[in-house]
């Protein structure tokens, strides 16, 4: 009954028909609108698209229905673009994509833009491609990216953007200070207590600086740009750090980039902090809406990849930052002379450790907080470098590489869980064979003492000279007389298979089990695993490839949603931003305490836009009616022109 109901032919003929009835008797009566409103084509296309993609076969037992759902997800989807490619000028497109009355059934508060076209959310949570890298969908995108409303300038400011970044970069990095004061101070109180369209109107008298200075943080473009620039000040930050220009030999001390460093990594964390508490919000409060389906849909917008690293890598600094911190001051609370409470806080403030002969980080041992908080900042260096890769999606040519490669990390995740199953599986029986072998070869009793032996480390030497050693797959050891060591060897041979060396000296039935298992587990890892990792690489990069400007499209026009407006969102860079969040609590403060008297006159102004919505729907069924019968005019023509290409699927579905 669903896939029935669902199908674009039921759909146009419905509507044609509810349409042309409301026409014929209630042309002039706007209040019969309401019979139409909601179940227009497009809007229950895209409404029965959700459903089906939402519906979880396992969960009720109808595994033979799930290639009918993909199908009216794949019609519904070829018949909303080709409706939207009826339209013939801009505006009929951002009409018939500004308008939905049914996106509050599984609408995300956090994935919803502060804009007019509310559908072409949808299609980016429903990762609608089509769509969304439309020629009339990219150009609304684009318009709203560079905050221009004529569609001739985007398309000069996109011919001219590869070639602007770096000069556009510099100017936002030198001007940054006056692009924060004015955005703090003179757009965020209009934009809450103002008129931005007359403050606007009235700049249009002024310099173009001016202008920039007031309106530089309102374009989503500029906001991307300061982030960019803020990510290279970040990885500049933990360069100079690593070298540590400033630091005198034998001393622990903080300098300077230690606090931008600090500070950097802060502001960047309470960023997306506040990101991943909206998102909390939402995901807990689903109101009438089903609780399954909207944590689904809730875990499904998770797509920024980006947005997680770059959290993780702000939390592993600032735990390095916190370990390195909580060295320091052990540092100067170990002093053998009997300093009082006053000396130890100057010597904080001086930013110098000199009060012990500990005081060379080099003394520390390996398992000091001092050590731990730089392996640490290296995690997060790490990270924050490799998350440059998110900026080349913006390129057209490395765009699709990275898209490429983003892909192929589901790959390699759906192979690992094989991988693991494998892992433990062996490893378990290879631990099991040959762990109560005592057939020791040459020196491999010494070298298992000294791999197991438990030295006190002396952190009193420059260079600690110890007796630990271990052994490598190449030694005639056995491997497997403890889990952990089973573990690790099967998992390094990853890397190096085969050596059937690891077995040791061990003799008679227990050394031909372990070499058979041994041998299996090559086999299964090495032959099946990896090749078969490698095929489905292949197919997912040969997919992309094959369409690879849609896949680039998508993808670039993911991060541009991520910097239009957006209530709960910052607009300042990181670190500005901090001072944002503040300025943002104060006009909160502010303006619950000047609406309390201003009730009533809200009230009264809502019911302006209710009135205007009659006229508005109008126009919009109209439009779609329009595009019906334009869709239904090419589809006879298709038919009428070559009979003999249409397909019986085809002449099926229509």
């Amino acid at each position: 009954m669903f896939r029935a109901a669902s199908s674009p032919t039921y759909l146009l003929a419905n509507f044609c028909y509810r349409y042309k009835k409301y026409k014929k008797e209630h042309n002039q009566n706007p209040s019969a609108l309401k019979d139409i409103d909601g179940e227009d084509v497009f809007s229950l296309t895209l409404h029965n698209i959700k459903i089906a993609m939402n519906l979880d076969v396992d969960e009720y037992d109808l595994a033979e229905y799930d290639k009918h759902l993909r199908n009216i997800i794949n019609e519904g989807r070829e018949f909303l673009r080709d409706l939207v490619s009826q339209c013939e000028n801009l505006e009929e497109a951002k009409l018939l994509l500004s308008h939905d009355s049914q996106l509050d059934h599984y609408g995300l508060k956090h994935e919803s833009t502060d804009w007019d076209y509310g559908r072409l959310d949808e299609a980016c949570l429903s990762n609608h491609r089509d769509l969304v890298t439309h020629d009339f969908s990219q150009r609304i995108f684009r318009e709203t990216w560079c905050n221009l409303k004529s569609i001739k300038k985007p398309l000069t400011c996109a011919n001219n953007e590869r070639a602007e970044l770096i000069p556009k970069m510099l100017y936002s990095l030198i001007l940054s200070p006056l692009h924060v004061l004015f955005y703090m101070f003179a757009y965020m109180p209009i934009k809450n207590f103002g008129s931005l369209e007359s403050a606007k109107a009235h700049l249009e008298n002024h310099h173009p600086l001016i202008q920039d200075l007031f309106l530089h943080y309102s374009v989503p473009r500029n906001r991307c740009i300061s982030d960019i620039a803020c990510h290279l000040i970040l990885i500049c930050l933990l360069l100079v750090t690593m070298i540590n220009p400033n630091d005198e030999p034998k001393v622990l001390d903080i300098d300077w980039y230690d606090v931008c460093l600090l500070v950097w990594a802060f502001g960047c964390f309470m960023k997306y902090l506040r990101d991943a508490f909206y998102f909390l919000k939402d995901f807990c409060s689903y109101g009438k809406r089903s609780k399954r389906t909207h944590w689904k849909r809730s875990i499904e917008g998770i797509k920024d990849f980006y947005k997680v690293m770059q959290f993780l890598c702000c939390t592993f600094i600032l735990l390095g930052e916190l370990f390195k911190f909580i060295g320091f001051t052990s540092c100067a609370d170990n002093s053998p002379e009997n300093q009082n409470q006053i000396s130890q806080f100057l010597s904080l403030i001086v930013f110098k450790c000199k009060l012990t002969a500990q005081d060379d980080p080099l003394l520390y041992c390996d398992n000091s907080y001092l050590k731990t908080g730089y392996s640490l900042i290296g995690i997060g260096a790490t990270i924050c470098i490799l998350n440059l890769l998110h900026w080349f999606e913006l390129c057209s040519k490395m765009g699709p590489i990275i898209v490429s490669l983003r892909h192929t990390i589901s790959d390699i995740l759906k192979i690992l869980t094989t991988f693991l199953v494998f892992l433990v599986a062996f490893s378990v029986g290879l631990h099991f064979s040959l762990r109560l072998s005592n057939v020791y070869c040459q020196d491999e009793h010494t070298k298992v003492l000294a791999r197991t032996a438990n030295e006190t480390q002396d952190c009193a030497l420059d260079i600690i000279n110890t007796n630990l050693t271990g052994f490598s797959l190449e030694d005639n050891v056995n491997h497997f007389r403890s889990f952990r060591e089973s573990i690790k060897t099967c998992f390094w041979s990853l890397f190096d298979p085969g050596h059937p060396e690891v077995i040791g000296c061990t003799q008679g039935p227990p050394r031909h089990i372990g070499m058979i298992l041994w041998a299996a587990y090559q086999i299964g890892n090495a032959v099946i695993i990896m090749n078969l990792l490698i095929a489905m690489m292949n197919t997912t990069i040969a997919g992309i490839q094959e369409d690879k400007i849609t896949h680039w499209r998508f993808a670039r026009t993911q991060i541009w949603k991520q910097y239009f407006d957006h209530p709960n969102k910052c607009c300042l860079p990181v670190p500005f931003n901090l001072l944002e969040m503040m300025m943002n609590l104060v006009i909160m403060i502010i303006k619950t305490c000047v609406n309390k008297k201003k009730e009533g006159v809200s009230d009264i102004e809502l019911e302006s836009p209710a009135k205007r919505g009659d006229s508005k729907e109008k126009v919009y069924l109209d439009l779609v009616s329009e595009l019906c019968e334009r869709y239904i005019l090419k589809k006879k023509k298709m038919e009428s022109v070559s009979p003999c290409c249409q397909s019986s699927s085809y002449k099926s579905k229509y």
